[in-house]
């Protein structure tokens, strides 16, 4: 019939946009821990793996950014090629 809501299920329901994408379990390869058993040690080491995972993504995204803000400073418009915008090395951003 009725269910009875874990402490975790309780805290995403009293938080359900902050904690909606946490996940089942955490671990690595074959071993996975249930998140409800996990350590406050598990959850950090978690967080650094996934930030390792984030961080070559993050650069090339704002670096990416970055070439595009620089490109629209210079009157870029978006049909113009990379090579085109900046070929001119007299003109800096």
């Amino acid at each position: 019939m009725f269910k009875k809501q874990t402490s975790l299920e309780k805290l995403k329901n009293q938080h359900p946009y902050r904690l909606e994408d946490l996940p089942v379990s955490i671990g690595s390869g074959t071993e996975s821990t249930p998140l409800e058993a996990c350590t406050l040690d598990q959850i950090a080491f978690a967080t650094l793996a996934l930030e390792a995972e984030i961080r070559p993504v993050s650069r090339r995204l704002n670096a990416l950014r970055e070439l595009y803000d620089l490109a629209r400073k210079q009157g870029a418009l978006g049909a113009q090629r990379v090579n085109d915008i900046f070929a001119d090395e007299g003109v800096h951003a």
